[in-house]
């Protein structure tokens, strides 16, 4: 009996593993989609503060950018909603995971930039705890060494630009952001051809 018992829990765990990454690299565009409207604004904000100019235009470049990301994401899962028959398990989990960080994020930068709570140059610091968090529990779900490093880079980062602030982070933001998509992906290619 307690052979059944850890064969099932054991072919259970298998399953959820297969099912994150299905949902991650087959079915869900979400992620993708996030990187790829938050980096150029990323990025665009750090040569506006890097060449001191434009600074009236962050606050906009930023509403437009969660606005743009929020409105795309809605659309992106009623896609998804109707293409996709089956919802898993790891999926479901997954998608808290990138709602949970993604919400904390902007009340972070809701926190900071309206609220007055913390100095902004704070910011990419803070992000970068939560997305640390949530890539490094990501990795454990679907066995990808990357995403476990690239979490202890995340927080290495914080760290790093908590004692010695500038606006160097949103360039280490952008670059993470990147990296964080690709590296997986490319980790993810090589386990399956050796298989």
């Amino acid at each position: 009996m307690d052979t059944k018992q850890a064969e099932l829990e054991i072919s259970l765990i298998k399953k959820i593993m297969e099912d994150s990454r299905l949902a991650v690299y087959e079915q869900s565009f979400q992620g993708i989609y996030w990187v790829m409207v938050m980096t150029p604004a990323i990025l665009i904000n750090y040569l506006l503060m890097l060449f001191n100019t434009g600074y009236r235009y962050i606050g906009l470049i930023w509403i437009a950018a969660v606005a743009i990301g929020i409105t795309g994401s809605i659309i992106i899962a009623q896609k998804e909603k109707r293409t996709v028959r089956v919802k898993t398990f790891a999926g479901k989990l997954l998608a808290v995971i990138g709602l949970s960080v993604g919400g904390a994020n902007i009340i972070f930068s809701f926190a900071s930039a309206a609220a007055g709570a913390f100095n902004p140059i704070y910011l990419v610091s803070v992000d970068s705890v939560a997305l640390g968090m949530a890539f490094y529990v990501i990795s454990y779900i679907q066995q990808l060494k990357s995403l476990k490093l690239l979490s202890y880079i995340w927080w290495t980062g914080a760290i790093f630009f908590f004692v010695f602030p500038s606006i160097h982070c949103l360039l280490f933001l952008g670059v993470m952001l990147l990296l964080t998509l690709w590296l997986p992906k490319l980790e993810e290619k090589r386990t399956v051809k050796s298989v």
